[in-house]
């Protein structure tokens, strides 16, 4: 049974068998591995094609320089693509945020570099290729020329693909949407409509021991909560997760609490589900795109770039995932087991958090802006509007704030007028 089935038969809903998919171990592109399967699989078509009958040959001297040449120059075509990779990298590192890495995390930049390597290996390994005889199969110009359009399909894609990454609006609608697709993918129910309604807390078992974090240091990038949840039902316990996904662990920091048994087996598996590395990712990470979005606003609210067009966009994006949020059930950190007891608890934002992300920072750094700030106050009266009355504290908290610092202009105390001169006293003579 899958780590998708186990999820659902543990819990009974829909919902949480996607939420399930979203928190379980995310298999990873391996780069290396990726790059091995086309490079066999060009060395395995290069040793292949040339002895492949087709109705007409080609001279074995002639097609071999061919395939040669073709080679050395998609060995220089590879130097180029990278470079092209190092300056998006670049120039998005320095122009939006370090934490921006859309691009070069993408499969497909990764995917079209071991193509290259591949293609490569193949006119390489064709070229060696001997049968004995002087012609070889005609088939082998027909894959080079049809190898070497598809380089250049590819070569065009990743340059689109590049400019794009370089574009705000583009950069801001990328960002966006892998962060919509985790909120998605956590937050799946709409919260309870009537009063009193909400969840309650199940009753842990007895018994409580702390976990302590035996690697280096490193941020929680993701957590296999299928396999926290197949070890806590094993041993009827509960497993609490006190570290958020996003924030840094140092070593023997504690990172899960142990509620029931005292089974110390349970340790090594709950180690081995958390995952860390050297930055945040978007795998299951809610607040990671309001962290990249404000940071790209303040970077343009700075005196060096001094660009509030630029923030009032990213607010433009900000309220679009608080839209989203707004009347989704964020209460989903406890997960249940089959009895509808509590196998596994996380640690994931609330309605207070996002908003805090959202605003907060950028009320203080753009306060000296005027469209910033009456966008700010826009995305907050918009979003008290449509918020239930649950949440509409956090919103109604920081508009008075705002309106309190900058109130309107028809609102705002006129200016005292300036007192006229008392006549100078007569000098005695």
């Amino acid at each position: 049974m899958s780590a998708e089935q186990n999820m659902g038969a543990y819990t009974g809903t829909p919902p949480v068998r996607r939420l399930g998919r979203t928190l379980r171990r995310h298999r990873r592109l391996r780069i290396g591995f990726t790059q091995l399967v086309y490079v066999l699989a060009g060395f395995a078509l290069g040793l292949a094609i040339p002895h492949v009958p087709i109705g007409f040959t080609v001279p074995r001297v002639e097609a071999t320089q061919m395939l040669f040449a073709v080679g050395a120059g998609i060995l220089t075509f590879i130097g180029v693509v990278f470079s092209l990779l190092f300056l998006v990298v670049q120039f998005g590192a320095t122009t939006f945020t370090p934490r921006l890495n859309l691009f070069y995390t993408s499969p497909m930049v990764w995917h079209a570099f071991s193509y290259y390597s591949g293609a490569m290996i193949f006119c390489f390994s064709a070229a060696f290729s001997s049968g004995g005889t002087e012609e070889m199969s005609g088939l082998v110009p027909i894959v080079t020329v049809v190898l070497l359009l598809v380089a250049v399909s590819l070569y065009r894609t990743l340059q689109f693909r590049a400019f794009g990454s370089v574009q705000l609006a583009s950069t801001l609608a990328q960002v966006t949407e892998h962060g919509r697709n985790v909120l998605e993918g956590v937050y799946t129910e709409e919260m309870p409509r009537e009063p009193g309604r909400g969840k309650t807390r199940r009753a842990l078992p007895d018994g409580i021991r702390n976990v302590a974090w035996t690697g280096g240091p490193g941020v929680v990038q993701d957590i296999d909560v299928p396999r926290i949840i197949e070890a806590a039902r094993n041993a009827d316990a509960a497993i609490e997760i006190v570290i958020p996904i996003g924030a840094t662990v140092q070593s023997q920091a504690t990172v899960a609490v142990i509620h029931g048994p005292a089974d110390l087996s349970l340790d090594p598996v709950v180690l081995r589900a958390i995952r860390t590395g050297v930055e945040r990712t978007f795998e299951q990470d809610p607040a990671l795109v309001f962290r990249i979005l404000v940071d790209i606003a303040l970077r343009a609210l700075s005196p060096a770039v001094n660009d509030p067009t630029t923030a009032v966009q990213v607010v433009d994006s900000l309220e679009s995932l608080l839209r989203m949020l707004v009347d989704r059930d964020l209460d989903v950190g406890e997960i249940t087991g089959p009895h509808g007891s509590a196998r596994v608890l996380l640690t994931l934002p609330d309605w207070d958090d996002y908003v805090a992300l959202a605003v907060d920072e950028l009320a203080e750094e753009g306060a000296g802006h005027t469209q910033v700030r009456r966008r700010l106050e826009r995305l907050l009266r918009d979003m008290i509007a449509l918020a239930p009355a649950s949440r509409r504290p956090p919103l109604q908290a920081r508009l008075d704030d705002l309106v309190s610092k900058w109130p309107p202009p028809g609102l705002r105390p006129a200016p005292a007028e300036p007192a006229e001169p008392s006549p100078p006293e007569p000098r005695a003579s």
